[in-house]
């Protein structure tokens, strides 16, 4: 299915690209979601409030592509939209074609040695389909990307934002991760947004603003693994 007839569509909300409409592709099994309109601007509202503009932006799941147009229309830059569904991914080409985003056709785990080499922190966002996550919060997916971090040691942790359906138990992850970085989960209705932030004392912010309601391309193509 091309991207003719598709009528349903969300907006980028803020930025140079601000009101351009970005179609919403078919859905995939397991992942039929997208980021609700509340939770996209917590994410960038967060961000505006730490300091973060024009860092490395990587949407690890890449679903619609409008949390990466919405990062490229605000500033960030290089901006990295990463899906592993090879059907997604050529739909997300089309969408994509005149902005200036690189794509990267493989698991987002794959990723992790390009977005923490630096030279500057890269900021992550990353909604995995729901079908990843246990009902008891806890999320392989997710486990793996911090043994990642934990056993390689970067020497520039990201800043992860984590969308999800329920809080996350990290498990035996929880140690290290409370180390190196300040963990919140907060629940926008129903939609749980997670912030992991290695750099908590460059920012000063309260929970009212956690919580407000206002709140060229190239192509790293990878075959999907065998299962």
């Amino acid at each position: 299915m091309g991207l003719k007839g598709q009528q349903k569509s969300v907006s980028i909300t803020g930025g140079i690209f601000r009101g351009r409409k970005i179609p919403l592709p078919p859905a995939v099994h397991g992942h039929r979601h997208t980021t609700p309109g509340l939770v996209k601007e917590a994410v960038f509202q967060l961000l505006e409030n730490r300091g973060y503009a024009r860092q490395p932006f990587w949407d690890l799941c890449g679903g619609s592509g409008q949390m990466a147009l919405e990062a490229l229309s605000r500033g960030f830059e290089p901006v990295h939209l990463v899906e592993l569904d090879r059907g997604r991914f050529h739909w997300l080409r089309q969408v994509v074609r005149d902005y200036k985003v690189r794509l990267h056709n493989k698991d987002f785990l794959r990723t992790l040695p390009l977005l923490t080499a630096g030279p500057q922190r890269s900021v992550c966002y990353l909604d995995l389909p729901y079908s990843f996550w246990q009902r008891d919060g806890g999320c392989e997916k997710l486990q793996s990307l911090f043994a990642w971090l934990q056993s390689n040691d970067p020497p520039l942790l990201p800043l992860l934002l984590v969308q999800a359906p329920r809080p996350f138990d990290a498990a035996s992850m929880e140690p290290w991760i409370a180390e190196h970085y300040k963990a919140e989960q907060r629940d926008y209705r129903g939609q749980w947004l997670l912030l992991y932030d290695p750099e908590p004392s460059i920012y000063s912010e309260t929970p009212e603003e956690w919580e407000s309601d206002d709140t060229r391309q190239s192509d790293d193509t990878e075959q999907p693994p065998v299962a």
